[in-house]
């Protein structure tokens, strides 16, 4: 008996071919979307589930005392985790890493550099590193890896690169330009799914300044998590902390002269927050990772929601057409009902027909979803797993043929097998099954994800288009950033002077760092009345406003000629405003630094806001040094204005000259402009998904309107063959045809507008500076679908339109 229903089943699926063809399709189709978003949700999901006693494992973030509105930071100072395990019983285990930043790291045997790179991926940690996270290592003692001075843990991919194939447990790496020799201790794995990786894991205390600064409670260049005892409260730990403010910190602040309560104006209490390490990922968009990338849990929400809208269209293509279908088969029913066929093995047959053809859809998009899952992990810079690692995934997969074959095959099995087969056969089928209601609402529904979605996408590449026309407030085009200057040491001005002199380049300047690269901040005092702030610095030379196309509303820039110009600055407008200050008695006031003795330093400009940060956030207060300034800050980068022209040939020229001061120092450079564009990756992966993802929606939805279009013209050919005979034209009876789907597509415009317009509302609440959602979105969203509407249903329309009444009259 069952062999003969799965017959059967064949039969009917090779016979209506065209219709099974259209199911298994949009069925595969969004099956593939489906499973491929779920692997990336899972993968997401499952970041630093590999650590032991992850449950009981914290980041220890603290107030962010740098941002004058406060806020939270995941970076931390180093005293803090020695306090909190002598203070606080419920503390079980604590580790500090530090960001030691880029290091040039050398490989040199028979006294000849071999190999030498700039990495920018170098920690420190504390001895217990590898007993509290669970990074592997594949060679090494976890237990000694990190005692001592002088040792380094190196991951993988740097031990083949500096050098090849060969055991690099006990070799020798030279950091810096002093050449300091590192051992090398330990080679470890670095997982995937975890909140931060490192090529270079250095001993903490060979970097000198963690026993310059371990006394510091302002010195926030260290991430600290700690291990909680079992059954301890969270919470109430937190609120512990709050001791720490009077007993520990205060004190740091008096070495500075400053009072606690000035110095945490307008940022409420300087205190310290316990996050799960396992929400570190996707719950850091305020906090941020000092070590690695961070995620958002909203885009996991927007994606799911697109998975099953994907999902959901292509089960409503399936469920629309089987019942649409199903009503041609009355009079099969009735005949096998007449001859003794019974309503439960009726039932049966129609059930076995939909799960054999969502089984032959889900084996159609596992092989679809293997062929994308390549590029999509591409897309979104992830390695995506096979569902076949993934248990849950396994079985959603298994199950799904059941589910979608039962949920569109339960209709009209249940409904058909309920007739007597005497009324059948006489053609009295009741209107309920040839009724459009039902399979229109399920129409109106697929258009309605469809156009939302589409209209999602508009707005987020409207947001990304906004983010690069926007002027920032200086030139970001046209600048090539030779990274790394401060490696040529005295020879950095000739160096400088030499490529000024490039008929390519327009102009030169060097400074501490690039902007957009984040922010040095420190507190400056108004010398008149001991208004601090929080301020982001940056030294710079007399060349770099010009450079960078920055301008003055109040003072002139640096000049060399000027030696007073080494002890004065240039403020931003909001850095003036937050003073207290206006353009008519800003030049001669004086800052003072209070971290360093480098006294109080004169107000010669005032620089026009500019966005020095992503357009995520609003403009901070800004203040220019002079890169001859006594204040802190070594490193140096070399910014060209170029003409745009001929780059390649300026870059060949650059590093010969580069090769001629710096030894062997790495050439590396950037460009500007794409620097900024990087700072929005996550909203262009965004972007480009649902692009993806929106255009197979429409094409779910397109090819389901496509089927069903056809089934309701053939069941409309004597009617549109009577209105021939009676006068109609060719264009009449398409108008006729298409106006019915139409009215759908209109009405799921209506539906999906506030639907858009809400997500997307909501979705630009990040950034400080979004687009408006207008009215031409909607519009171009509406018209859009009706012109894809028309296409796919002109076909057919016209097609039926053209048959010759006769044809379709003839059995009357």
């Amino acid at each position: 008996m069952i062999k003969n229903y799965f017959n059967i089943a064949i039969r009917n699926f090779i016979k209506d071919s065209f219709y099974s063809a259209i199911n298994v399709l949009g069925l595969a189709i969004g099956i593939a979307c489906s499973l491929i978003i779920s692997l990336y949700i899972l993968h997401e999901l499952s970041y630093d589930d590999f650590h032991p006693n992850v449950e009981q494992k914290y980041r220890v973030n603290q107030t962010n005392i740098w941002d004058p509105q406060g806020g939270v930071m995941g970076s931390s100072v180093l005293p803090l985790a020695g306090t909190l395990l002598a203070e606080y019983p419920e503390v079980k285990s604590a580790l500090r890493v530090n960001t030691m930043g880029t290091y040039t790291i050398r490989a040199i045997e028979n006294n000849q550099t071999e190999k030498v790179f700039n990495e920018p991926n170098v920690l420190a940690a504390d001895s217990n590193f590898f007993e509290f996270f669970g990074f592997e290592l594949v060679k090494g003692d976890p237990k000694t890896a990190l005692q001592g001075l002088n040792k380094v843990v190196i991951s993988e991919e740097a031990a083949t690169k500096y050098f090849g194939r060969g055991n690099a447990l006990g070799k020798t790496l030279y950091i810096g330009e002093s050449k300091t020799p590192l051992e090398v201790t330990g080679i470890a794995a670095q997982p995937e799914n975890s909140h931060f990786n490192f090529d270079f894991l250095l001993s903490i205390y060979t970097n000198p300044a963690i026993k310059q600064f371990e006394w510091s409670w302002i010195w926030t260049q260290a991430v600290t998590y700690v291990e909680l005892q079992e059954g301890t409260d969270p919470a109430k730990l937190e609120d512990k902390f709050k001791n720490l403010a009077s007993t520990h910190i205060a004190a740091t602040l008096q070495r500075f002269n400053m009072n606690y309560d000035d110095f945490m104006e307008g940022k409420g209490d300087w205190t310290f927050y316990l996050q799960p390490v396992k929400d570190i990922n996707l719950y850091s968009g305020q906090a941020g990772n000092r070590l690695g990338r961070v995620s958002d849990i909203k885009y996991i929400y927007i994606f799911a929601c697109v998975a099953v809208f994907v999902l959901v269209l292509a089960a409503i293509n399936f469920m629309n057409l089987s019942t649409a279908r199903s009503s041609l088969r009355a009079k099969e029913i009735g005949v096998r009902k007449a001859i003794g066929s019974s309503r439960k093995q009726l039932i049966i047959q129609f059930l076995t027909e939909s799960i054999l053809v969502s089984a032959i859809a889900t084996i159609a998009g596992l092989g679809l979803m293997e062929i994308i899952r390549i590029s999509i992990g591409q897309l979104l810079d992830v390695e995506l797993q096979s569902f076949w690692s993934h248990p849950l995934i396994f079985v959603f997969v298994f199950s799904l043929p059941l589910v979608l074959g039962l949920a569109a095959g339960i209709y009209p099995a249940i409904y058909l097998t309920a007739f007597k087969p005497a009324n059948v056969l006489k053609g009295k089928l009741s209107v309920g099954m040839r009724s459009g209601g039902f399979r229109n609402t399920l129409v109106v529904i697929q258009f309605t994800i469809s156009i939302a979605l589409g209209i999602c996408t508009v707005v987020v590449f409207q947001q990304l288009n906004y983010f690069s026309e926007k002027h920032l407030g200086f030139d970001k085009e046209n600048i090539m950033v030779i990274n790394n200057a401060h490696k040529l040491g005295d020879q950095l001005e000739s160096f400088r002077n030499e490529l000024a002199a490039h008929d390519n380049v327009i102009n030169a300047s060097i400074a501490m760092d690039m902007l957009g690269r984040g922010t040095y901040d420190e507190v400056f005092t108004k010398e008149s009345d001991n208004t601090r702030l929080t301020l982001a610095q940056l030294k710079v030379d007399d060349h770099f406003f010009e450079t960078m196309g920055l301008e003055l509303v109040a003072g002139r820039p640096f000049s060399e000629d000027r030696p007073s110009d080494m002890r004065a600055v240039l403020i931003n407008e909001t850095a003036m405003h937050l003073y207290g200050w206006n353009k008519d008695n800003v030049l001669g006031q004086r800052i003072v630094y209070m971290g360093d003795e480098i006294g109080p330093v004169e107000v010669i400009g005032v620089v026009k806001d500019f966005n020095f940060q992503s357009l995520r956030t609003g403009i901070n207060p800004f203040i220019f040094f002079h890169t001859k300034s006594t204040m802190w800050g070594s490193s140096r980068v070399l910014a060209l204005k170029t003409k745009g022209q001929h780059v390649g040939e300026l870059l060949k020229v650059a590093e010969q000259k580069w090769q001629k001061y710096a030894g062997d120092n790495p050439f590396e450079y950037s460009f500007l402009d794409e620097e900024f564009e990087n700072m929005y990756r996550s909203e262009e992966t965004l972007g480009s998904l649902f692009s993806v993802f929106s255009g197979f929606a429409l094409f779910i939805a397109s090819i389901g309107l496509f089927g069903l279009a056809a089934y309701t013209i053939h069941q409309r050919s004597k009617e549109i063959g009577i209105r021939k005979v009676l006068g109609a034209s060719i264009s009449q009876l398409v108008l006729m045809l298409n106006s019915n789907f139409s009215k759908l597509i209109l009405i799921s415009c209506l539906l999906a507008l506030p639907l858009a317009w809400y997500a997307m509302t909501q979705w630009l609440e990040q950034f400080v500076y979004k687009v408006g959602i207008g009215w031409p979105v909607f519009v171009l969203a509406g018209v859009a679908a009706l012109i894809i509407s028309w296409l796919t249903v002109s076909y057919q329309s016209i097609k039926a339109a053209l048959v010759n009444p006769v044809e379709t009259l003839k059995d009357e």
